[in-house]
């Protein structure tokens, strides 16, 4: 590919991801506020919504602490859109799931979601529809390739060598190793907002 047609792929990308982004972002905004959820509670409902979890593998899916989770949890089951269900056989263990209210507040927001994306898709004629959603398709397969890592750090790794046991009186030694090691920073910070 030449310069100039690389040139216009991104900026039919950026188009198209800022078309998107505006899309939801309107869309998101009006449903959020008519339901009364922050955009994390929202999200929390949407992890949920395909299975329950943990506490501390909801935290970590959503980037956030265990404290900032359990303050979050609580104000949900207050709204009355998730529940703590208990683990048969394991009486400290404790699974987040969504309650039948919660799980129509996710199917409403996805319907209106894909009323969203239908509309702007009908504005093209039925072959181009056609060849969108097998372009589209066929994109988010490339994006759920086996290949793709889950986590992408946002900065290169900072390389450092194997760690050895080392004594109290070798201080300058132990220093240099711990600058040797591997080091992967935090992908992702999520602010949490509250209600």
């Amino acid at each position: 590919m030449t310069k100039s047609e690389n040139a216009e792929i991104g900026l039919i990308l950026d188009r198209f991801i800022e078309g998107i982004f505006r899309l939801m972002l309107d869309h998101h905004r009006t449903h959020v506020v008519e339901m009364d959820l922050t955009v994390v509670q929202v999200q929390t409902l949407a992890s949920l919504h395909e299975a329950s979890f943990p506490a501390s593998r909801l935290a970590a899916s959503l980037g956030i602490s265990g404290p900032a989770v359990t303050q979050l949890t609580d104000r949900l089951i207050r709204k009355q859109l998730i529940e703590r269900r208990r683990v048969d056989g394991d009486r400290r263990a404790v699974m987040i799931a969504l309650t039948e209210q919660g799980t129509r507040v996710v199917e409403k927001f996805r319907k209106r979601r894909s009323e969203v994306f239908t509309e702007a898709l009908s504005r093209l004629n039925a072959s181009d529809q056609i060849a969108v959603i097998d372009a589209l398709h066929k994109f988010v397969i490339a994006l759920e390739g086996p290949e793709q890592p889950k986590v992408m750090p946002t900065r290169p790794p900072i390389h450092v060598g194997r760690s050895k046991s080392r004594t109290a009186i070798e201080p300058a030694e132990a220093s240099k190793e711990s600058a040797e090691r591997t080091v992967v920073p935090p992908v992702r910070r999520m602010r949490i907002e509250w209600d």
